[in-house]
């Protein structure tokens, strides 16, 4: 609550018309809303009206800046006049809100209240008042307008925080192989054996030949295995890798901070690419933890981020089906004085390393080809 209480005011009056013409649209779910005509138009005591989902009438907004950029508060003669020009806007209005960047007062509320019940005892429209603590209060409920107000070039804000891959950017592509395996299996061509005729000339003026082919034979059958190294743990090349990038473009830190993320698409596993072999990962530390449903959490032993500032977490892998797919990632990052959420994107693109093995049968009914594919490890 305390952080948003620290919302400050738009700077300038045309940047208070387009909030509230953003706020309202919101809250109303009207596309439509508008603003009221152009500056030195007559506007009929109406800056922006809009026909909330549901009604059949313009509901109106007059907005007032006051207190920060004039140094005067809004009074009870200026809710007479906007009232009374409101009487003359077509077609009728339902309601009119009086938006202001004033403070709350006691006094301006009593006298909106009563207004109000007077206009509606007369089949006018209804007159209601938000001053800027109201205003607060909807901007926090209303989320796609919270975020458009602290990232819009026009709201200098004090804390701006995005998160976006390694590279910079929001969406990624990553090409990712595996091993489509053939074993073509077809009847062998019966060809004529002209080895044991050569041999056997060989052997009549050469005594002992026959055997000491039979002797390099054997010792061609000797296989040599190769060495393991028991530290060596197998590289698994068909996941898609990529790592978290947290910038702090803002001008404060921010504090205690944790980003919460979820893997929506059609892959097998998330996982966390380990560190050091397989004698020594569980000395090294983590910044990134999974959980079994595809999503997980970042958070940094040192958890403040200064402005200017950037950090890489730990590189992450999503183990996918050797099909091309699209992954989406659902990001929140909350923290001490501060919370933000947005989406990226990976394509996963497949290729195929073709290996095929021929297989000789005995009959042609046997002939076929068999296909499997499978990871890359080396």
């Amino acid at each position: 609550m305390k952080a948003k209480k620290q919302l400050r005011k738009p700077e300038n009056w045309q940047d208070f018309e387009s909030l509230c013409k953003k706020l309202w649209g919101e809250i109303w779910q009207c596309p439509e809303i508008k603003k009221n005509g152009r500056i030195g138009q007559n506007q009929n005591g109406v800056d922006i009206y809009g026909i909330p989902k549901g009604e059949s009438q313009y509901y109106g907004i007059q907005c007032k800046g006051k207190d920060d950029y004039s140094k005067s508060h809004l009074t009870e003669k200026e809710i007479d006049l906007e009232t009374e020009k409101a009487k003359l806007f077509t077609p009728p209005l339902k309601k009119i809100y009086f938006a202001t960047t004033d403070n709350k007062d006691v006094n301006i509320e009593r006298y909106v209240r009563t207004k109000n019940i007077e206009f509606r005892k007369n089949g006018l429209f209804e007159v209601h008042i938000y001053s800027w603590e109201d205003i607060v209060d909807l901007i926090d409920e209303n989320r796609e307008t919270y975020d458009w107000y602290l990232r819009s070039r026009n709201f200098k804000q004090k804390i701006d925080v995005n998160l976006l891959f390694s590279n910079g950017t929001e969406h990624l592509t990553v090409e990712v192989p595996f091993r489509k395996r053939l074993t073509i299996f077809t009847k062998k061509v019966p060809q004529q054996d002209k080895t044991s005729t050569q041999t056997s000339y060989l052997n009549m003026i050469l005594p002992g030949y026959e055997e000491l082919l039979k002797q390099q034979s054997n010792l061609a059958e000797i296989t040599v295995l190769p060495y393991h190294n028991p530290l060596h743990t197998p590289i698994n090349k068909s996941l898609c890798g990529f790592q978290f990038l947290l910038t702090n473009n803002g001008t404060e830190a921010i504090e205690e901070y944790k980003v919460f993320f979820k893997c929506i698409g059609n892959i097998k596993e998330l996982g966390v690419f380990s560190k050091g072999n397989l004698f020594d990962s569980h000395l090294y530390k983590y910044d990134a933890y999974i959980n079994d449903d595809y999503s997980g959490v970042l958070k940094p032993s040192k958890n403040m981020l200064v402005p200017k500032d950037s950090r890489i977490f730990d590189k992450l892998y999503i183990s996918s089906h050797p099909e091309d797919t699209d992954v989406k990632i659902i990001w929140e990052l909350i923290s001490k004085n501060y919370s933000t959420k947005g989406v990226l994107s990976i394509k996963i693109k497949i290729k195929f390393e073709i290996v095929d093995n021929t297989v000789y049968v005995e009959h042609k009914s046997e002939e076929r080809t068999e296909e499997n594919i499978e990871e890359i490890e080396i």
